[in-house]
């Protein structure tokens, strides 16, 4: 079964390539997992810190986590297990 996302999503472009349209209600590691894009992870919690990525345009808005610090949060780094995009998003892993 092939994933198709909403016509409201958000267009993700991720190191450099651009991925397709992410589902904004889903965590961009779901929206990975269903585009069969293998992201580092292990607790998809937000506990561990694996799903690291730098956020270098766009908007979003983070779940609950544990593992960034605040200054980890102030230069833009987030979890792909707890993170939405609220707009078209350009990352990098980290």
């Amino acid at each position: 079964m092939s994933f198709k996302a909403k016509p409201d999503g958000h267009r993700v472009i991720l190191d450099g390539a651009d991925v397709g349209n992410f589902c904004p209600e889903t965590s961009l590691l779901e929206n990975f997992d269903k585009y069969n894009i293998d992201i580092p992870s292990l607790c998809r919690a937000g506990k561990c810190g694996c799903c690291k990525m730098m956020l270098i345009k766009g908007q979003v808005r983070h779940g609950k986590q544990s593992a960034l610090s605040e200054d980890e949060l102030e230069e833009n780094i987030i979890l792909a297990c707890c993170a939405y995009s609220e707009s078209d998003i350009e990352i990098e892993l980290y």
